[in-house]
């Protein structure tokens, strides 16, 4: 088997599986194949064994034909490819991981970017820098292309000017000078909504990841020890239950450029807590995606049913510091400051003297 297998553990705190970051301290773990998928010319078997991923080393080449993959690079950035595309890992370092896209289509969603770390892609002879969380787009054909659906990125090719390019803007490589220019986020196509169906079932499976590692009792948070990529780092944390990874913020909460939302296990309970805009009366979290105006109890994808319920409001910030929830909608719950106390809501207080309001009794 080409390439080193990566292998997810989960360990046990209190009766809870607590999802434990895999195995590898670096980017280019490949979570998943569909159809023919090939590392250095050899096939990836598809599905892979639970549990068990293979990684992408420097150097290496991994190309789709019929199917599509899609690889972790630093914890919250995901690399999807195409059908008949392929990508280069130059450098697989999570402070500094380079990618070049060699042919067909990538698309990037960068859910965190920590001061200290860099993703650069490297395409037609050009390099490309994501500044910010949001969706980058990288096209071959017809015209090597560069789209950015949400996001900034920097530009540098050669002698030409480099440019900056912001959410609606697309850059054309092949051209005397390179120059950003305006085009419409809503135009998307299959490997775009796969893209999405790919966020939310990822969006879920933090649900029950965040949930159950907020609940494991283990004092993991407050010791700094929740994520293995450094203090203040969300993580790469495995569920056995969807048997996947999915990204757990440090802190807060994150919504995808697709609108889902991620949950840190200081934000999770919010979708437990009676009061909240968020609170879906016991339905398990799994059964729907969370988006930026609440639960999706529809089941959309999931196959399951129900009435459901939308919140209106949204939530952000709650961490070990006590930073609270902005208000970012008509239901949000208002925070208090670092020095406050707990006012309503769910668990207790957070880590770190600061309080919260929330829940029923909570301020509003």
């Amino acid at each position: 088997m080409v390439g080193r297998t990566i292998l997810a553990v989960a360990l046990v705190f209190s009766g809870s599986v607590w999802a434990q970051a895999v195995i590898s301290a670096h980017s280019g773990v490949v979570q998943l194949t569909e159809g023919t998928v090939e590392l250095d010319g050899q096939a990836i078997q598809s599905p892979a064994k639970f549990g068990q991923f293979q990684d992408v080393k420097d150097g290496q080449t991994l190309t789709t034909t019929d199917g599509d993959a899609e690889v972790l690079l630093t914890p919250g950035v995901f690399l999807r490819l195409a059908e008949n595309s392929s990508f280069r890992m130059v450098s697989n370092n999570l402070a500094d991981t380079r990618v070049e896209v060699l042919s067909g289509t990538a698309m990037l969603q960068v859910g965190e970017l920590l001061p200290d770390n860099a993703i650069t892609v490297l395409f037609h002879n050009s390099d490309v820098e994501l500044k910010k969380r949001g969706l980058y787009r990288f096209d071959s054909d017809p015209a090597a292309r560069l789209r950015v659906y949400e996001g900034e990125a920097r530009i540098a090719s050669g002698d030409k000017k480099p440019v900056e390019a912001k959410k609606g803007h697309e850059v054309v490589f092949d051209s005397d000078k390179l120059e950003a220019r305006n085009f419409d986020t809503k135009e998307t196509d299959a490997f775009y909504r796969w893209n999405e169906r790919r966020d939310e079932y990822i969006a879920q499976a933090n649900i029950t990841s965040a949930r159950s590692a907020g609940t494991s009792g283990s004092g993991l948070y407050s010791s700094g020890a929740y994520s293995s990529y450094g203090p203040g780092a969300g993580t790469w944390a495995w569920n056995p239950w969807f048997g996947m990874f999915t990204f757990m913020p440090y802190t807060g909460m994150y919504y995808s450029p697709f609108g889902f939302g991620y949950y840190s296990p200081y934000t999770v309970g919010y979708l437990y807590m009676p009061g909240s805009p968020y609170y879906y009366g016991g339905v398990p979290a799994s059964y729907g995606g969370v988006t930026r105006s609440g639960l999706i109890g529809s089941g959309a994808r999931a196959g399951i049913g129900g009435a459901g319920v939308r919140g209106a409001g949204g939530m952000r910030g709650v961490g070990p510091s006590g930073g609270g929830i902005a208000n970012s909608g008509s239901g949000g719950a208002a925070a208090v400051g670092a020095g406050g106390g707990h006012a309503g809501g769910f668990g207790g207080g957070i880590s770190g003297g600061g309080g919260h309001a929330g829940g029923a009794g909570g301020r509003h």
